[in-house]
């Protein structure tokens, strides 16, 4: 499955309409939504910037203190920049200059305080999931790696209710012989499921979508919906 360009993403979060493959490709993806989420963030922190929350000018004596550190290596000459000495042409490199330090500034500091604590994490693998004895269905699945472990995303559009039951995410061996309950995807929603902790996911690399009824059984039901593996 290939995700949302990153340009892309970034014009959305400016305001521009996305494009019509895009808007399908961020109802089923709970990564790429996240990530518009954190770009959108950050714009919106951008533009809510105050004149107060500028720089200002630093005062003289940082120059004297800079000429005194730079002054221990002879070869090094400090020449301070004076309001009487700036040329026209220099003064608009200065205004230049100072714009593109705050934009970098404030977009750092809100890109940092905003992003730095997210955990943003890594694609380990994806897959197709093709549909199962002509269900019609089909979707995808993803394991990502973040601080917390390992989750499993898994989107099937188009799934109808159960009347009498839900779907459950299953990851299975190679030959589906030994199979682990993951949990419930709703239709219309894309699960996110953390992995239990030391879960070998190159042993367990299929990933099922099962009806299962209220039955009391804990077990596959043996009426899959849809079924991929993953190249873990």
């Amino acid at each position: 499955m290939l995700h949302c360009d990153e340009d892309d993403l970034s014009v959305i979060s400016l305001g521009e309409p996305a494009t019509t493959a895009d808007e399908a490709h961020l109802r089923d993806c709970a990564r790429c939504r996240t990530r518009l989420e954190q770009l959108t963030a950050v714009v919106a922190s951008a533009r809510a910037l105050t004149d107060s929350d500028h720089p200002v000018a630093p005062p003289p004596a940082v120059w004297t203190a800079i000429a005194a550190e730079l002054a221990r290596d002879e070869r090094a000459t400090v020449t301070p920049i004076t309001s009487a000495r700036r040329s026209g042409r220099s003064r608009l490199w200065l205004v230049a200059a100072a714009a593109a330090a705050v934009g970098v500034l404030a977009g750092g500091t809100i890109a940092g305080g905003l992003l730095g604590d997210r955990d943003v994490p890594e694609l380990v693998a994806q897959a197709e999931l093709a549909p199962v004895d002509d269900s019609g269905y089909s979707g995808q699945a993803t394991i990502e790696r973040g601080s917390s472990g390992n989750v499993l995303n898994v989107s099937v559009p188009d799934l109808p209710l159960v009347a009498d039951g839900y779907y459950e995410v299953w990851m299975a061996t190679a030959d589906t012989s030994t199979m682990v309950a993951i949990g419930t995807l709703n239709p219309g929603h894309t699960g996110s499921f953390a992995l239990p902790d030391g879960m070998d996911v190159n042993a367990f690399p299929v990933v099922d979508v099962s009806v299962e009824h209220f039955d009391g059984n804990a077990e596959h039901s043996v009426t899959s919906v849809v079924r991929g593996q993953l190249p873990v």
